[in-house]
């Protein structure tokens, strides 16, 4: 069966959401089914070590990966005040928001945790999820998730409602089974 007009994607798609909702394996999903290519924005964000990269050289990595036609990005966005938000904003034509509940984020975030914190599975230019930081530590992800959840919420929100993202193809996906047979349909 097709899908309907308002679930098919553009060529450039940012994959939203809180921390943990799943934005990685959908945007990787999309890249590979639509022939796109996939931007972790995490791998832009962190250096070796968990070191934040300067502000200036991840807006030029930014530019730099949006700057084709075909593409899929996993972030979080502020909106057009903020730079990296606003370049996003202005380059995308599609906005898939995975707005799941809570209790789902928190289980598929707490599983891919203790996974790769178990199996010490390198990520971004080989940073580890430890034990020590993802449980114990004031940065830990899973506190972060939490803390932004209602945050990011209300942000996605109004962004989806702002008659500024009226030319933007957007879909808003509310649990893991409808994301699922969303991706199915598209044939990922």
């Amino acid at each position: 069966m097709p899908l309907p007009k308002h679930e098919i994607p553009g060529r450039r798609i940012a994959v939203l959401g809180t921390s943990g909702c799943g934005k990685t394996f959908v945007a990787e999903r999309l890249a590979e089914t639509l022939g796109l290519t996939y931007i972790c924005s995490d791998a832009i964000y962190w250096g070796p070590n968990w070191i934040e990269n300067p502000p200036e050289q991840r807006m030029a990595e930014y530019a730099r990966a949006t700057s084709g036609d075909g593409w899929t990005f996993d972030g979080n966005v502020d909106g057009l005040s903020d730079q990296k938000g606003g370049l996003i904003l202005k380059r995308v034509d599609t906005l898939v928001w995975l707005d799941l509940p809570r209790h789902q984020v928190f289980g598929q975030l707490l599983a891919r945790t203790v996974s790769r914190a178990w199996t010490k599975e390198p990520m971004w230019h080989n940073n580890c999820e430890s034990w020590r930081l993802s449980f114990f530590s004031r940065d830990s992800i899973l506190l972060w998730s939490m803390q932004t959840y209602a945050k990011r919420r209300k942000r996605y929100s109004a962004i989806f409602a702002d008659p500024k993202f009226s030319r933007l193809q957007k879909i808003h996906l509310t649990g893991r089974r409808q994301v699922d047979a969303w991706l199915a349909r598209l044939g990922g």
